[in-house]
């Protein structure tokens, strides 16, 4: 029995609308939300621009794909970050660093607060956005707890005050930010190398 026409078709617009959300991922990570457009989603997947919107028929409905697939990404990069990590016994310093790292994956650079933890932020405030961004953090935590305990901090990564070394690692980012820190990140390590010697003296 011949195969069906429409089947090279469907396989073609399959590999299409993986492409484009591969591409939005990847702007989506390395820009930021504003330059998740059809027009710069298309030219970075190799797809017509006039037939983007036969894929993502809304901004919205490519935005959620950019997100689902740069969580993925992100969650994939952690995970990957935290098993290079050599186990050895590591400063709180050093430790936040890779902590930090590892959340950010795949790239944490100066411009993380706006390119990547605000839209973040704003996705899990979304209704829309939220299951995605709910479903990837348990594969962030599970990064974090192993890059804790590869550093010689298993200690917290197993106790109560956890999920606070989590939290302080967006409010600390945040908070530096919000004041002007000339360099936020390193502002970041501190605290939360900080509140690590404080939770393991506990």
């Amino acid at each position: 029995m011949p195969a069906s026409p429409r089947r090279p078709v469907q396989a073609r617009s399959a590999q299409r609308t993986r492409a484009m959300a591969d591409a939005a991922a990847r702007l989506l990570i390395e820009e930021g939300p504003d330059a998740v457009t059809h027009r710069r989603v298309a030219a970075a997947a190799g797809v017509p621009a006039g037939s983007a919107g036969y894929y993502f028929a809304t901004r919205q409905e490519l935005y959620a794909a950019a997100v689902t697939a740069a969580e993925q990404v992100r969650t994939t990069a952690a995970a990957a970050h935290a098993r290079s990590i050599a186990r050895r016994g590591r400063s709180a310093r050093r430790t936040a660093e890779l902590l930090l790292e590892v959340l950010y994956a795949p790239a944490l650079d100066p411009a993380v607060v706006t390119r990547r933890l605000r839209p973040m932020l704003a996705a899990t405030a979304d209704p829309e956005l939220r299951p995605i961004m709910a479903a990837s953090r348990p594969a962030l935590l599970a990064a974090l707890r192993e890059t804790l305990d590869r550093c010689g901090w298993s200690a917290v990564a197993e106790g109560a005050d956890f999920e606070l070394v989590v939290r302080m690692l967006d409010a600390a980012l945040l908070y530096g930010a919000a004041v002007g820190d000339e360099d936020p990140i390193a502002d970041a390590v501190g605290d939360v190398a900080r509140l690590l010697e404080l939770v393991r003296g506990a």
